[in-house]
Formats: C-alpha cells, sequence, structure tokens
C-alpha cells in the first residue's frame, strides 16, 4: 500500500512542509532537509545534495530557503517550486514517507538495515 497524505501544509513561520498522511502518521520535514534531498536528477548527478553557490555580495546577506508554492501532481507526488529557482523535483509520496524523520521511523529504518543474528 503506498502512502497517501490526508493534509500537506507549507507553514513559513517553522520553516517546515508537514504532511498527516491518511494512516494518522505525521511528518514534518525542514525546508533545508527536503531540498537538499531534492529527487531530480540534476540534484543526483552532483552527490544528492545541493548546495548553495558562495554569495558574492555578502554585505547584502542570503535569502533564506524556502519553497515559493507546492503542487500535487497526480495523486503520487508533490513539487516544489523553491526560492532558489529550483522547480524540477518530484517528491513522491513513498518517497517523502522514506524520508521522514520522526523518532518512529527512525528506529524503522535502523531496524531494517540492521541483518537478524
Amino acid at each position: 500500500m503506498h502512502p497517501v497524505p490526508s493534509k500537506i501544509k507549507l507553514d513559513a513561520g517553522n520553516d517546515t512542509l508537514s504532511i498527516l498522511w491518511a494512516d494518522g502518521h505525521a511528518s514534518v520535514y525542514s525546508y533545508r532537509d527536503l531540498r537538499d534531498r531534492c529527487p531530480c536528477a540534476t540534484c543526483n548527478e552532483g552527490g544528492g545534495a545541493h548546495r548553495q553557490p558562495p554569495n558574492l555580495l555578502p554585505m547584502l546577506g542570503v535569502k533564506p530557503l524556502k519553497p515559493e508554492r507546492a503542487e500535487l501532481v497526480g495523486r503520487y507526488a508533490l513539487q516544489v517550486f523553491w526560492n532558489d529557482g529550483h522547480s524540477t523535483g518530484i517528491y513522491s509520496f513513498d518517497y517523502l514517507r522514506s524520508l521522514c524523520p520522526c523518532p518512529q521511523c527512525e528506529i524503522s529504518r535502523q531496524a531494517a538495515r540492521t541483518p537478524d543474528r
């Protein structure tokens, strides 16, 4: 069974994207973590993590990373349009659920990686 969100919320005040899944599980992702884990081919060619270019005008500061908007892609994914101009990453719901940073999901991932003895 594929994970299905019942509610998706961009919360600029907390710099997070939160998803309430149909099974009642809640996931909260930081914008930085989602951007660094962009699944698009361009980001994955460079080792998987997005690196912001160096700030050539440091006196002007760095604009905080955030999504300008997000749109559903069919019934299986979310496309995020970032304020750094990047928008080719399509985050499938399966992928998002696999990235859930909550302690419960982290324990499940560790258990799956640990072979039975």
